[in-house]
């Protein structure tokens, strides 16, 4: 094992005379444990590049196996360890964090090849010359790192891509908290456009306003019509108004009319808060005919609001509730909670409504009484932390 802080700045000899300094190593970023695919040399204040298998690495001594080594041409895509990936931050999917690269831990048994990133203060001290100090080092075998490409933001290990899609839309977005933003498009643009969509909702606010503003709509399309249309709705508040008109065109007529319709509310009333698209059923049908109603759609809500012939709201379900009743059940006899708000009712009186009762959801209907939308426990909870954040910095 040898570490790349040891082989940089390092003369290269042939026939025991200096030949040049290495500055770089390039990887084949495609492969498990990537080999070496150049070494770039600076030699008569020029840079060149050689392939390793020109170069051998003896008891610590590094020599040319000949002089007449045929250079290899520079490509801007190939994917450097010291320019590329040494001090920038990476993903480590097994924990699910950012880390910053220390050191880069190389293997030298046949091949010199790429083993794993090194992210303690041992890395930090060996490339100080300060390695006998005893610090155990903290490496990250290369296959659990998600590289980025610096220059672009996208992600660089196309091998390990998929496993992105693998963790959860929370630690997705504790990630792009902490990324630039060049790091977040391509962490989204690595995501599937459902996966992407989710994880982009569970980022704090000021990062969903600059992904958002960012976000080149033309190649997003997907990923901003998979959004929720009350998260859409929220962040769009923010935007600058071009983008803001951009991003609604690309939703579609439909979709921009729900979030034109939310963005006429205030964000500290039921309608700013609600969330337009919810399952409704009329209240003379049975528990089994609801059931088997629900198996046909993709999500399955937590709550449904149960309606009369007329559209008006009779009240809410937990659809737990109804899997556990007796399956000949008419949903309006087994109705509970009765509880709803108008779209102006303001954030304040919601909350004593959702702790009086024990709510988890809370219609929202019109002067008629017929159902537009419906609150989530958790987004109430979100929008009071926001709004005591703010109070706390006035």
């Amino acid at each position: 094992m040898i570490y790349l802080s040891q082989l940089l700045g390092r003369t290269v000899y042939f026939q025991k005379k200096p030949f040049g300094k290495i500055i770089d190593l390039a990887v084949f970023t495609n492969r498990p444990q990537p080999p070496i695919s150049k070494i770039e040399i600076k030699r008569d204040k020029k840079k060149i590049t050689i392939s390793p298998h020109a170069v051998r690495i003896i008891n610590n001594h590094i020599e040319l196996s000949t002089p007449n080594i045929p250079l290899l041409p520079y490509d801007h895509k190939d994917f450097y360890l010291a320019e590329d990936l040494l001090d920038k931050q990476v993903i480590d999917m097994d924990g699910r964090r950012l880390v910053r690269v220390n050191d880069v831990v190389l293997d030298n048994t046949e091949e010199l090849k790429v083993a794993g990133i090194e992210i303690g203060f041992y890395g930090v001290l060996h490339r100080l010359g300060l390695s006998l100090i005893p610090l155990k080092p903290r490496i990250i075998p290369w296959q659990f790192i998600e590289a980025f490409d610096y220059q672009t933001g996208n992600v660089q290990i196309k091998l390990t891509q998929s496993k992105l899609n693998s963790l959860h839309p929370s630690e997705l977005a504790d990630i792009l908290e902490d990324v630039g933003i060049k790091e977040r498009l391509g962490i989204v643009a690595a995501l599937d456009a459902n996966k992407a969509a989710r994880a982009i909702e569970e980022t704090d606010n000021q990062t969903q306003i600059s992904i958002l503003e960012e976000l080149p709509v033309s190649g997003f399309k997907e990923v901003l019509t998979k959004m929720h249309t009350a998260e859409l709705a929220d962040i769009l508040n923010y935007l600058n108004p071009l983008k803001n008109q951009e991003i609604q065109e690309a939703l579609g007529v439909e979709k921009a009319n729900r979030v034109k319709k939310l963005l006429s509310f205030s964000e500290d009333t039921a309608g700013g808060l609600m969330h337009p698209t919810f399952l409704s059923f009329d209240s003379v049908k049975t528990v089994k005919e609801t059931l088997k109603a629900l198996s046909y759609h993709d999500f399955s809500p937590e709550t449904i609001m149960v309606t009369n012939g007329g559209g008006k709201l009779v009240g809410t379900l937990k659809t737990k509730d109804i899997i556990h009743a007796d399956q000949l059940s008419i949903l309006k006899d087994i109705v509970k909670d009765r509880q709803f708000v108008y779209p102006d009712r303001d954030t304040h009186s919601i909350f004593k409504l959702f702790t009086e009762y024990n709510l988890r959801a809370l219609p929202v209907v019109d002067k008629e009484k017929k159902p537009v939308g419906i609150i989530i426990i958790d987004d109430l909870l979100k929008r009071i932390e926001e709004q005591n954040q703010q109070n706390e910095a006035i």
